[in-house]
């Protein structure tokens, strides 16, 4: 029995198809979905990538091609997600795949913050309540939202597919820009009332080098409280990236940290930095999972060794919540 797709994807140079095989040659499905509806909608920060409901995982590899780095897709019906990591085995693709439910047994704190969240044609599978709440909070876990819809069957007690609706869900948010009443004539396979909206959510961003570059121009000096720390820190997580085999009781971090507080026990250093190295193992392979904090006149005020890390992966902005 041939597989049943819900993406128009290809394998091995064979269409597998879910419906309708004009759904390959339409600007409302697959990859016309996403440069219609999508594509035009990416912001200019592209380090992470996070898709509810992903499917068979083609907007993944869409958006690993667009330039994201971090990028991860959940999708909670288990037949489905089989297809998508039969998909990504045989593009090589990059991106990762959890098979669980939002909000039902997985918890947006255990993703990285994403720059974008898309939500393709998935919400309305959410009850009213159930939507809401996760609304409420990928405002404080993302940059962007974008959410894709169509007229959908009306299922009792859940969100409703229309723009309106929408925008009341997402009231709370800012509403950047919207695709709609995009032309069907001539189409093979058109959804009607089919539209897209990004929203921006209650983070900003700051650019690593220039943050960085400031914070470690002030810690040169010598009267500076953080003289010590810019040097050994960066030593030390630079060892830890790089896979190196260290003694953590041979850095000079840990004898920062041993000066810094004497009435801890050499246990307590050791096993504060052990976390810390921890830390930027899983944001070397899984992202950044807390924003840094800053407060109104751009003073750091929590996050100082995850903007260290991400200068030290390579990233070009950081997602920062302002106090």
């Amino acid at each position: 029995m041939p597989r049943r797709w819900y993406q128009t994807i290809e394998i091995d140079g064979v269409d597998a198809v879910f419906e309708d095989p004009n759904r390959k040659l339409s600007k409302f499905w697959n990859e016309g979905k996403w440069n219609t509806f999508i594509e035009p909608l990416l912001p200019k920060e592209r380090q992470s990538f996070f898709e509810i409901g992903c499917n068979a995982g083609l907007f993944l590899k869409m958006a690993t091609d667009a330039g994201f780095k971090n990028v991860v897709g959940v999708e909670r019906n288990r037949q489905i997600f089989n297809q998508a990591k039969c998909f990504r085995e045989h593009t090589g693709g990059k991106y990762k795949l959890v098979n669980e439910g939002v909000g039902v047994d997985l918890r947006l704190e255990d993703l990285p913050i994403s720059d974008v969240v898309l939500i393709a044609n998935a919400h309305y599978y959410f009850t009213v309540g159930a939507f809401s709440k996760l609304v409420d909070s990928l405002r404080n876990r993302s940059l962007y939202c974008i959410v894709v819809s169509a007229r959908a069957k009306r299922r009792k007690g859940n969100a409703l597919y229309d723009i309106n609706s929408v925008r009341g869900y997402f009231r709370d948010w800012h509403e950047i820009t919207t695709i709609e009443d995009v032309d069907i004539e001539g189409d093979p396979c058109p959804r009607p009332q089919m539209y897209s909206v990004l929203f921006r959510g209650n983070l900003s961003t700051l650019d690593v080098n220039d943050y960085h570059g400031a914070w470690f121009e002030a810690a040169k000096d010598k009267e500076h409280r953080s003289y010590m720390l810019a040097p050994s820190m960066q030593d030390f997580f630079t060892k830890v990236l790089s896979g190196e085999n260290f003694e953590i009781e041979d850095t000079s971090f840990y004898e920062y940290w041993r000066d810094r507080e004497p009435h801890r026990s050499p246990e307590w250093t050791k096993n504060f930095l052990s976390y810390k190295a921890g830390l930027a193992k899983d944001i070397q392979g899984n992202g950044i999972k807390e924003p840094i904090y800053i407060n109104q006149d751009g003073m750091l005020l929590d996050g100082l060794h995850r903007l260290c890390i991400a200068k030290l992966l390579g990233y070009k902005h950081i997602i920062c919540k302002r106090h």
